[in-house]
């Protein structure tokens, strides 16, 4: 029995997938398509990567931006 429960959403739609026994296959009741558990895991993954990816760009981003907009916003108002 597995010890771990894992809901995924389709990639076409969004929609929940449902283990179907007899083809062995996640399908999406709502537009029709299948996957094995693999392409599940692989398309997963992907998506976790480009996160991680987008996640350390916009964290580069903010510690090489320099602070100067709090000084330039004060001598727009002290003139």
């Amino acid at each position: 029995m597995p010890s771990q429960l894992t809901n995924y959403q389709c990639p076409s739609c969004t929609g929940p997938l449902r283990y179907d026994s007899e083809s062995g296959l996640l399908q999406c009741d709502y537009c029709g398509s299948s996957y094995t558990a693999a392409e599940i895991e692989k398309i997963y993954q992907e998506k976790l990567d480009q996160a991680e990816q987008a996640g350390i760009s916009a964290a580069a981003e903010e510690t090489s931006a320099p602070e100067s907009s709090d000084t330039a916003d004060s001598s727009a108002t002290d003139g």
